[in-house]
């Protein structure tokens, strides 16, 4: 069993994958998966946006157990930018 690789096949199958790769990663994902980040402790909650840097806060711990110290629009959905 005679087989032989033909070598310049090879490179310009290897080049057109390599390219294709690129492509591929260089298109990446259009989702906003993880652009809102929230972060709390001792009754305060806080929502911050990674993309524009706006942040959002609520203070959980009012002296009347609830949603009192949350100011409106806190829970609203947040604008796409």
């Amino acid at each position: 069993m005679n087989t032989q690789i033909d070598l310049k096949s090879a490179l310009v199958g290897l080049g057109v994958g390599v390219l294709i790769m690129l492509a591929v990663g260089a298109a990446g994902p259009a989702t906003d998966v993880g652009r809102y980040q929230a972060c709390t402790g001792a009754g305060f909650v806080t929502i911050i946006d990674t993309t524009t840097g706006q942040a959002w806060g609520a203070n959980l711990s009012a002296p009347v157990p609830g949603f009192q110290g949350v100011p409106g629009g806190f829970w609203d959905k947040k604008p796409r930018e």
